[in-house]
């Protein structure tokens, strides 16, 4: 999956500012070429889980659908870790063949990867950054 510098550098700063609670958001794109970031609200206020604000998802699904994109990545902040979707992340993943980026907190920078959730088996894939 390729993401643009810009929107890594919008999706941290976005994370940075919900801590010390998860942030998440989504992105969009074509064929693994992300395009579009959508900043959504976490409903739980948590620093160990998150719940998308569903008119907010609503209206980033829409806007996708009338810009002609894909939904391509869910991504949300684990402030303490682990790097790894936890196990209410693969048993809640609701979007076969959609991204997972769990970002995590390194010092002054952040720790970004990707998953592929199918059922209970998790794949990491590599992330582009241009």
């Amino acid at each position: 999956m390729q993401i643009p510098i810009s929107l890594r550098k919008e999706m941290l700063a976005h994370l940075e500012a919900c801590l010390p609670e998860e942030g998440c958001g989504l992105l969009g794109g074509i064929q693994g070429k992300c395009s579009l970031l959508r900043l959504v609200s976490n409903d739980l206020h948590s620093p160990t889980g998150f719940r998308m604000n569903p008119q907010e998802q609503l209206q980033a699904f829409l806007l996708l659908e009338e810009m002609g994109l894909d939904l391509l990545a869910v991504f949300h902040s684990h402030p303490h870790g682990p790097q790894i979707p936890s196990a209410t992340d693969v048993s809640e993943f609701a979007y076969p063949g959609v991204i997972s980026l769990i970002c995590v907190p390194s010092g002054a920078d952040w720790i970004v990867r990707g998953f592929a959730i199918d059922g209970k088996r998790v794949t990491e894939i590599t992330l582009t950054w241009d």
